[in-house]
């Protein structure tokens, strides 16, 4: 009789576990409000800065103020507001008051845009643009509204198919 040593290699490799035999998982995408979020908090934080660090530039793209404290306050609450929206895009889940807040200052700064940029012409005609893009974010916040309605209301895929 031969005598077997644990240190001799098997002829097979051992059989594969339940949980190796599974196929690997679909890539985990990103919630589409988390998305939207991102955008949007990115966006705010950029805009909302620029008048905080440079003034000077700010005011040479969107006209001169007459007190330079009210672009930079605006700017800040923008920044700040952009900031946790990023952050919680970044962590993927946002919360139904950060998607309102989302949806209600890009609400507040389109309209105010077009009156005073568009009809009343006092403030320079860039800030159209951004009442544009103030829109594209509302309606963002909608598509990704429906969009995870319509994915909640989806019958589950087999997992093993």
């Amino acid at each position: 009789m031969a005598e077997v040593t644990i240190d001799q290699p098997t002829a097979r490799p051992p059989m594969p576990g339940p949980r190796e035999s599974r196929p690997p998982p679909a890539r985990v995408r990103r919630p589409p409000a988390a998305r939207v979020a991102i955008a949007q908090g990115v966006y705010y934080l950029a805009v909302g800065l620029w008048p905080v660090l440079d003034l000077k530039t700010f005011m040479f793209a969107t006209g001169p103020k007459l007190e330079g404290w009210l672009p930079k306050g605006v700017g800040a609450c923008m920044a700040n507001i952009g900031a946790a929206m990023a952050a919680a895009g970044a962590r993927g889940k946002v919360a139904r008051e950060l998607r309102l807040l989302g949806t209600t200052t890009a609400l507040s700064f389109a309209p105010t845009h077009f009156w005073y940029a568009g009809i009343r012409r006092r403030i320079s005609r860039v800030y159209l643009v951004n009442g544009t893009i103030q829109l594209g974010f509302v309606a963002a916040w909608a598509f990704a509204a429906w969009r995870e309605n319509r994915d909640a209301h989806r019958l589950p895929e087999a997992a093993f198919a």
